[in-house]
């Protein structure tokens, strides 16, 4: 498969909303019109139930964990895997399916970025159980979280290039929930 062919996959695979599909299913709602509007885990659970969390939650991971795996297989370089990973967040933050209102990517980083590198799981949960007492917020200390990996990684000799995707992939993910991070700052 052509790289090319990889990073559009990657984008489409994105754009396959599991907020808005169990909303659907399972509540006969359109969860752009419930709760915050936004068609991520947190939304679809705060407007349905812990179930419908739970199932858009590993939707979402899957398609970061899907590209990642999937450009493992096909024998990509790590860089091209995270540029694939960049693609699927944009997908899920700006999808074509949905006009472009996606969710904020934090489920599809989070089963992504276990699937290059299951340590950084470790590195999440201390992070936040550092910041959470802090904070008091589960969006800041989430986000604080993300912002260790590219440290982290450095420290585990992954090269400067795959460090400045991951921290492309972070910014994207911060630049999606400014709004969130305006409010509790």
């Amino acid at each position: 498969m052509p790289v090319v062919v990889y990073f559009f996959l990657s984008y489409f695979i994105g754009c396959i909303m599991f907020g808005y599909i169990i909303g659907r299913l399972f509540g006969s709602i359109d969860i752009r019109k419930e709760g915050s509007g936004n068609v991520g885990a947190r939304n679809i659970g705060r407007s349905l139930n812990k179930s419908a969390f739970v199932a858009t939650f590993i939707g979402d991971a899957s398609k970061g964990a899907a590209v990642i795996l999937l450009g493992r297989m096909l024998g990509f370089t790590e860089e091209i895997q995270l540029v694939g990973f960049l693609f699927v967040l944009i997908g899920h933050i700006w999808p074509i399916t949905l006009s472009f209102k996606g969710g904020k990517g934090i489920s599809s980083f989070i089963g992504g970025i276990i699937a290059f590198e299951p340590t950084v799981t470790i590195v999440i949960l201390v992070s936040f159980a550092i910041t959470y007492p802090l904070f008091r917020s589960f969006t800041l200390s989430g986000l604080l979280s993300l912002c260790i990996l590219p440290l982290y990684l450095l420290i585990e000799t992954y090269t400067y290039t795959s460090v400045g995707i991951i921290t492309l992939t972070i910014v994207t993910i911060l630049f999606a929930h400014r709004t969130n991070i305006k409010e509790r700052v």
